[in-house]
């Protein structure tokens, strides 16, 4: 079948943020405009007309449920919707969305990333079977030691599972959350075991985490996809690049 591009498209709904995470990289941009409810809804209409190959809508931040209204009003107007939020706020009953909680280790370690306080209040909020939820979590040199018991511990939980990233440094920035390339394999050999025990529970594939080796990362990333198939939008309903990806 002949593939129309792009696919799906990503809006920073919102610049604002309940929390000051020290792996943000949104924060580090200092990006304070946004449209108002009614022009950034008649600027998704607008694109949905210039783009009507996209069938799939991502809602970052910020944090999107701080502009909770407008989210479900622009969620409707997609098939498929992908929302990210860090869980404080209590999560909507959206049928066509999954959300994904951004839960970066247990309390002990999320609470040096995200701050303390809010842990508990995230996982009730993220405890729910009326909606599609998932945990993502991004490593870093802060929270590599606390994965299995992550899972251990959410797996007794109504998410669907929780998939792992890698903390991306700024360029400028003396960034002590990097991991190196042999620390970064040496998670993703520990992740493909844990694989054997939780299964899908870890939503990244054997074949995907293989590909985020230093050995073959780089050339993934040389010839990603993302900034063709994925449209980018920023909270002023301008297109954006570097994209999210």
């Amino acid at each position: 079948f002949k593939v129309h591009y792009p696919l799906g498209i990503s809006f920073d709904i919102t610049n604002r943020c309940n929390l000051r995470c020290k792996h943000c990289y949104f924060l580090k941009q200092n990006q304070n405009e946004e449209l108002s409810d009614d022009r950034l809804l008649a600027r998704v209409h607008e694109l949905k007309k210039i783009y009507p190959s996209v069938l799939h809508a991502g809602w970052i931040g910020g944090e999107p449920l701080l502009r909770k209204e407008l989210l479900v009003q622009c969620t409707q107007l997609f098939p498929l919707n992908m929302i990210v939020t860090n869980g404080t706020i209590e999560l909507p009953v959206i049928s066509n969305s999954v959300f994904n909680v951004s839960v970066d280790g247990t309390r002990e370690y999320y609470e040096k990333i995200r701050g303390a306080g809010v842990y508990d209040k995230v996982k009730d909020n993220a405890n729910r079977n009326d909606i599609r939820i998932n945990v993502t979590c991004v490593l870093n040199r802060y929270n590599g030691d606390c994965i299995e018991a992550l899972l251990k511990e959410w797996k007794n939980t109504y998410i669907q599972g929780i998939s792992f990233s890698f903390y991306t440094p700024q360029r400028g920035v003396d960034d002590s959350l990097y991991l190196t390339g042999p620390q970064k394999d040496m998670l993703i050999d520990h992740l493909v075991s844990l694989k054997k025990i939780y299964g899908d529970f870890i939503l990244n594939s054997r074949s995907v985490l293989n590909l985020m080796r230093s050995t073959t990362s780089a050339e993934i990333t040389s010839r990603c996809k993302s900034p063709k198939a994925i449209l980018s939008i920023d909270a002023k309903g301008d297109i954006k690049s570097p994209c999210v990806m």
